[in-house]
């Protein structure tokens, strides 16, 4: 069975900065993944949604980004054979989307 897990990261930025910064710093966090051996691939926006898929083990991880004026939403689908990662995927998960979202002088 399918493990869904979404993740809910609260900003004061307003929608249109975060997407900005999300897409400075997109480059930074898909080569980042690729060294931990995790392929990332990305839809354009539509209407402040992102999808996208993750490889990693074999196994795809789908997924959206939302971006609404308060809080930025990570939602993702993986097979059960990685939902066992669930937890440390959550962690790293809210660790980059922080990094992304915080001011160049941080990141």
């Amino acid at each position: 069975m399918p493990k869904h897990i979404t993740i809910a990261i609260p900003h004061d930025l307003g929608a249109a900065e975060v997407i900005r910064r999300l897409d400075q710093r997109t480059d930074w966090a898909v080569r980042r993944l690729k060294r931990e051996n995790i392929s990332v691939t990305m839809t354009e926006w539509v209407e402040g949604r992102r999808a996208f898929t993750a490889r990693a083990l074999g196994q795809d991880v789908r997924g959206n980004i939302v971006v609404a004026g308060d809080i930025l939403l990570l939602e993702a689908k993986m097979p059960w054979t990685i939902g066992v990662f669930a937890p440390s995927i959550e962690a790293a998960a809210k660790h980059y989307a922080a990094r992304l979202l915080a001011t160049a002088e941080a990141a």
